[in-house]
């Protein structure tokens, strides 16, 4: 269904989690962190309503694809929590939570797609963080707990590194290759993934895969990712995506802070529709 309604309009993607809970900290209970602070997934189970709220809310602004709480619910992540035994619970409990709210405000004209957020973690292969199989291997723990957990979309996000993507769509489309997968990268401001590959040759790279989009999340704002989008819609034959930070982001008293507001924000991202 996705693809089809792909070449009738633009989809919208919900917002950031962290930020979210950022602003909720009030009211999550000191107890749900049981002692791991910073595992934002763990959150899945410990404190559903919180994250619920937070996929209802976006729901509610009417995006059409809401993202799972699990960029980091793979195992080389959460083992640093003591918790990577857990990447397939806490994958499929953060479906199951999106997928209620989607099926809740789905309409015949408006349906809501449960998009499993899969983020590169705290290592790369490329730099020799970790081995292409092992990657691979958490990958599909993920996979196996989001096609169980009713997830409609595979996002692979703020990806930094060819090896790593290639391990994740290998992953996907090994168990679940009914599921359409789309791939984000993070462009730097040097104007390259963090490994030095820039948009011409990530898309070069993934030209040969059945992937349903590339495009751009994180690092920048939407004023400094335009000339990359440029550069992909010239060369890339199948949906862009994109989902940039509000400006590049700032640390204030520990705290991250973007300094676009919604007006300023709204105004740049509706200039990049204009690339096919």
């Amino acid at each position: 269904m996705i693809k089809e309604l792909l070449k009738e309009r633009i989809l919208i993607i919900d917002g950031a989690m962290g930020t979210q809970l950022q602003a909720k900290a009030k009211e999550i209970p000191h107890s749900a962190w049981e002692g791991k602070e910073g595992c934002n997934e763990l959150l899945n189970q410990t404190a559903p309503d919180i994250i619920r709220s937070i996929h209802e809310a976006y729901a509610k602004a009417d995006a059409d694809i809401i993202k799972t709480n699990t960029f980091g619910a793979m195992p080389w992540v959460l083992e640093e929590y003591d918790l990577a035994s857990e990447a397939y619970d806490l994958t499929k409990r953060g479906c199951q939570l999106v997928k209620e709210v989607c099926e809740e405000y789905s309409t015949p004209d408006k349906p809501r797609f449960c998009a499993c957020s899969l983020g590169p973690g705290t290592k790369l292969p490329s730099l020799g963080h970790i081995d292409y199989d092992k990657m691979y291997e958490g990958y599909a723990q993920c996979v196996k707990g989001a096609k169980d957990g009713g997830a409609d979309i595979f996002l692979l996000e703020t990806c930094q590194d060819p090896l790593q993507i290639k391990a994740a769509i290998h992953a996907c489309q090994d168990i679940a290759p009914q599921i359409p997968i789309m791939v984000s990268v993070t462009i730097e401001q040097t104007g390259t993934m963090l490994i030095g590959t820039d948009a011409t040759t990530i898309a070069t790279i993934l030209e040969p895969f059945d992937i349903l989009s590339l495009g751009f999340n994180c690092g920048t704002g939407p004023d400094m990712i335009e000339r990359h989008l440029q550069t992909l819609s010239q060369v890339w034959d199948r949906p862009i995506s994109i989902h940039a930070n509000a400006g590049l982001p700032q640390n204030r008293g520990g705290y991250t802070y973007y300094p676009m507001g919604p007006k300023e924000f709204t105004e740049l991202e509706a200039k990049l529709t204009r690339y096919p």
